[in-house]
C-alpha cells in the first residue's frame, strides 16, 4: 500500500518512519509557519503529479490547507483522507461536506486512537495497523513480562506505552498506560474531558482487556 503525509517542514518524522515500516510513504512539506487565514492555499498546497498513493494522512493542522488537500486528492482518484488535530465544529463539517461532494471519505477525530476503520480493500491494509489501540501482553508472576503492539494509535503512543509498562504489575499497568499517554507528544487537545484524557483512557483500556485475556 502506498501512503501519502502532508506535514508542516520537518514535523512528524517519527510518525513517518513508523509508518515507513510498513508501507510505501510520500511525504509532501508545507512551511512549519502558516497564516491563520489562507486566501490561495493552491499556492502552498501542489502535490506533484506522481503522488500516486492510495490514501494520505494530514498532519498540515490547518484548514484552508486541508481543504485543498481533499480537492486535489479529489483529483488524483485518492479516496480517504484522516486528519489528525482535532475536529472543530464548523471547519469538520466544511471538510466533509466537501469530501463527500468530490468522492473523498475525510475522517477527522479528535483523537487518532479513535480513529475508526474505513473498509474499503485498497485502504484495509493501514487499518490493520493504525486505529484504535490494541496490544497484546504476556504475564509472569503477577507482572507484565512483554507487550505486542498489534494495532497502535498513528501518532505511534501505543508503541510508547507499551514500553514503559513492561515490569508493571498488572494492577498497576492499566492506570500507568493512561499516564504515559498524557505524557506523550500527541496532538489531541489538552485542558477539558475529552482529548488528550480520551486518548488516556482509550489505551488503559486496551492494556486492561490484554491483562484478561491473557489469563
Amino acid at each position: 500500500m502506498k501512503l501519502g503525509v502532508v506535514t508542516r517542514k520537518g514535523k512528524r518524522q517519527d510518525d513517518i518512519r513508523m509508518f515507513s515500516q510498513f508501507f510505501e510513504v510520500k511525504v509532501y512539506e508545507i512551511p512549519e509557519e502558516l497564516p491563520e487565514l489562507i486566501d490561495e492555499p493552491a499556492e502552498i498546497l501542489r502535490l506533484p503529479d506522481d503522488f500516486d498513493v492510495d490514501m494520505i494522512v494530514s498532519f498540515a493542522a490547518h484548514p484552508d490547507i486541508n481543504l485543498e488537500l481533499i480537492k486535489q486528492a479529489a483529483e488524483r482518484g485518492i479516496g480517504l483522507v484522516i486528519i489528525s488535530g482535532g475536529a472543530k465544529g464548523g471547519a469538520y463539517k466544511q471538510l466533509k461536506e466537501e469530501g463527500e461532494k468530490r468522492g473523498v471519505r475525510v475522517v477527522w477525530e479528535e483523537i487518532c486512537c479513535a480513529t475508526p476503520k474505513v473498509e474499503d480493500e485498497r485502504t484495509r491494509e493501514f487499518f490493520e495497523h493504525f486505529g484504535a489501540p490494541e496490544v497484546e501482553v504476556e504475564v509472569e508472576n503477577g507482572k507484565v513480562k512483554d507487550v505486542r503492539v498489534k494495532r497502535s494509535a498513528f501518532c505511534g503512543a501505543t508503541y510508547y506505552v507499551a514500553e514503559k509498562i513492561k515490569g508493571l504489575s498488572v494492577e498497576e499497568a492499566p492506570t500507568k498506560a493512561g499516564y504515559y499517554t498524557q505524557i506523550y507528544p500527541c496532538l489531541a487537545p489538552r485542558g477539558h474531558e475529552g482529548g488528550i484524557h480520551k486518548a488516556a483512557r482509550a489505551h488503559k483500556r486496551a492494556v486492561e482487556k490484554a491483562i484478561e485475556k491473557s489469563k
